[in-house]
């Protein structure tokens, strides 16, 4: 069973003559600590209970909302163990209620600068789920037993899923639901101490996290960011590619600390439904055909006409449609694929009469421009294709964003587009069609995406935009990087590439190196490689 709260309901009023509901979520340190709320200097009392914790709440008679406050921890003897440093403040001076603040942090709500929408925004409607101005809290509650073993196992990919409590708090929400099914996520990602984390709701039960029935808890474990796949994200709503949405949400598990993750939606059916047609289908048994690529190089060649001819776990079929019986459908496209002379005119009439080719481009040109070397263009997986009844064309939906803007220090930012595949194949070529084809090889379509590169380029991609962005996520999430990189996982197996907090700002404005073979720049750090980028663009790249 699950239960949602909204904040003026969080606390039962002890008092008709109650004036101000103070809310904090906060872990205590031992098994009789309480928390109270300080108001001139004096100490009320907040309660939590199995229903709202790890939410404290209490209604204070007598008080306004002109007066500061600060939240503090006491022991089960009342006396004080712990102070917040700083004195917080209503932002309306009529508030009745605060949002659920958390403890020690002094910002719930941060403002982050706008990115243009510099094509037709394809997103949702806004969820309470996905909320990129605040930080939400996740407790999980599973026998500590059957956790630990599942930590200390992440790369058995058979292991059954545990049981586990969940709850999730923002600044206005409780979402609860009493038991969803906890397992480790992700392939290479397995290999590090921090892991993802995936957790699946009994739908079947009318229990969903917002409608969604799966979401994963990317670790970000070899990102010193921690920002690389939300900006990836920003930017691909920001150029109407249908991806994933995503926000921050700190971890912890039977009250201990977990981690900092971003907080991602899988997909599934519902994505479909709600991202992709945006509510036009509501019957699930009307979706076209959706194929995952996501473990091994998936180049989209033509084999043959058989279903045996193609690897099930390189192109994986995650929902089958009546149109699509035997991949004849997606064989189909990748037959006409092979088929495709690239110097024959008509290109763009011809795919976008079967591909979403700008959604398709735009997609490409965010992979170069962010050198998304773990991605299609590069690694030929991290991708969805899916037919869409409704346009009756495939569309590209990408993927896992982790290995982006020169994470890993595989390509150079002063690369040229034109050289990021070879740069990647003259160690082993394989083919890529769907880029050599139309992007490289097609004059219309190179056109085309050349336009879209400086477009993209000029109105968001850039060091003006970028870096304020960058600014406020650094100034959001600093704190709670700090926090997990604190947390001791040196007896989890696996890798650890975090040395310590200083590494996150130094991996956001970063540094330009020389490699020993003189080869040229290699760019490190978020912001050098969008300006190295950038600049390649605009100067290397006309306007058509």
């Amino acid at each position: 069973m699950y239960i949602t709260l909204s904040v003026g309901l969080l606390a039962l009023a002890s008092s008709v003559f109650a004036d101000v509901t103070y809310n904090v979520v906060a872990f205590p340190d031992a098994a009789t600590n309480k928390y109270a709320v300080e108001v001139n200097e004096k100490l009320y009392p907040l309660r939590t209970s199995e229903a709202i914790f790890p939410l404290w709440s209490a209604n204070v008679a007598g008080v306004t909302a002109s007066a500061n406050y600060r939240y503090v921890q006491l022991d089960g003897e009342n006396n004080v163990v712990d102070r917040e440093g700083f004195e917080r403040q209503f932002a309306e001076k009529d508030a009745t209620a605060t949002l659920n603040e958390f403890f020690n942090r002094q910002t719930t709500i941060t403002t982050l600068p706008p990115m243009k929408q510099v094509y037709e925004d394809v997103r949702p409607k806004p969820s309470k789920a996905w909320d990129s101005s605040q930080i939400a809290t996740i407790h999980l509650t599973a026998e500590p037993g059957t956790f630990e073993d599942m930590m200390n196992n992440p790369l058995d990919k058979e292991a059954e899923p545990i049981k586990a409590g969940f709850r999730f708090i923002n600044a206005n929400t409780v979402y609860s639901v009493g038991e969803a099914k906890l397992s480790v996520s992700g392939n290479s990602s397995r290999k590090f101490k921090k892991v993802s984390l995936r957790v699946k709701f009994d739908d079947h039960k009318g229990e969903t996290f917002f409608d969604r029935p799966i979401i994963k808890l990317r670790a970000e474990a070899t990102d010193k960011t921690l920002m690389r796949e939300k900006l990836y994200v920003d930017i691909l709503n920001s150029v109407g590619v249908p991806t994933y949405q995503g926000s921050y949400a700190r971890v912890y598990v039977n009250g201990e600390p977990h981690g900092l993750f971003l907080m991602v939606e899988d997909i599934e059916e519902p994505f479909l439904m709600n991202t992709i047609h945006h509510g036009s289908i509501k019957d699930k048994k009307q979706l076209g055909s959706l194929y995952q690529m996501n473990l091994r190089e998936a180049p989209m060649t033509y084999e043959g006409p058989n279903p045996e001819d193609y690897r099930e776990r390189v192109y994986m079929n995650k929902i089958e449609s009546p149109h699509d019986k035997n991949m004849q459908q997606w064989i189909g496209f990748m037959k006409d694929l092979q088929d495709f002379n690239p110097a024959a005119p008509g290109g763009v009439e011809f795919w976008s009469k079967r591909l979403d080719l700008d959604g398709y481009l735009r997609a490409m040109a965010i992979e170069y421009l962010a050198g998304a070397w773990d991605s299609f263009w590069w690694r030929g997986h991290n991708f969805f294709m899916y037919h869409n009844p409704e346009t009756k064309v495939w569309q590209f939906i990408p993927t896992d964003f982790d290995h982006t803007f020169n994470n890993g220090n595989r390509p150079n930012g002063d690369m040229p587009y034109q050289n990021f595949l070879p740069l990647h194949h003259s160690r082993k070529f394989t083919a890529r069609p769907l880029v050599t084809k139309l992007i490289y090889k097609n004059k219309d379509i190179n056109k085309k995406f050349e336009n879209i590169l400086h477009t993209i380029t000029r109105e968001v991609f850039n060091s003006e935009v970028l870096d304020a962005r960058i600014d406020a996520y650094e100034q959001q999430i600093g704190p709670e990087v700090a926090w997990d990189y604190s947390i001791d996982r040196t007896d989890k197996p696996g890798k650890s590439v975090h040395r310590g907090f200083d590494t996150f700002h130094t991996a956001i404005k970063g540094k330009t190196i020389k490699p020993k073979d003189n080869t040229g720049k290699l760019i490190r750090g978020l912001k050098p490689w969008i300006a190295a980028r950038a600049n390649r663009v605009l100067n290397g790249v006309a306007a058509q």
